[in-house]
């Protein structure tokens, strides 16, 4: 046949799909050497992608001890629609302070 890959019906030698046996049978390779390359592919793959992360957890880490977060002025949004909206919240505030504080005073007597 013309296939690359020897496709078998029986599925013989198989644990699964028969993947790595018909590749195996196909290269002419023992089939145990075969699932071992493709698992130790795996684990280094899964090995190496653990180190990357724990790596850029450490970075991100160390970034943020070297820059701890501030909140200032720089943080602040200032264009005068919001200076004047935060003045007048904060004028409604004091009213509402000199309200309960009236109101409470009102209670006792």
């Amino acid at each position: 046949r013309g296939s690359l890959i020897v496709v078998n019906e029986q599925t013989d030698g198989a644990l699964l799909a028969g993947v790595c046996s018909g590749i195996a049978r196909t290269l002419s390779w023992n089939v145990w050497v075969l699932r071992a390359l493709f698992i130790g592919f795996l684990a280094i793959k899964t090995i190496l992608a653990l180190i990357v992360y724990a790596i850029l957890a450490l970075v991100i880490y160390l970034i943020r001890i070297d820059r701890p977060h501030e909140k200032g002025k720089s943080e602040e949004l200032t264009s005068p629609e919001l200076s004047s909206r935060n003045q007048r919240i904060a004028d409604l505030e004091q009213q509402f302070r000199e309200l309960d504080r009236r109101a409470g005073g009102d209670a006792q007597r």
